[in-house]
């Protein structure tokens, strides 16, 4: 397995990660932990997961 894909699985599964978290933040069951200015806690975690879901994609892309 290339070095391209095992990032791209990694980041794929922090992207998982990353979103579960959202999910449990939204409902309250675990605190936010990323602020930044002028932004609220949510945005900031959802511009998290879907950053992490773009790196994956562009790892991804063009793979046999």
């Amino acid at each position: 397995m290339s070095l391209r894909k095992k990032l791209a699985r990694f980041i794929f599964a922090l992207s998982i990660l990353s979103f579960i978290w959202l999910i449990l933040g939204m409902l309250e069951l675990v605190p936010f932990i990323l602020e930044l200015p002028n932004e609220t806690r949510l945005r900031a975690h959802a511009s998290v997961t879907v950053i992490f879901l773009l790196l994956a994609s562009w790892f991804f892309w063009n793979e046999d």
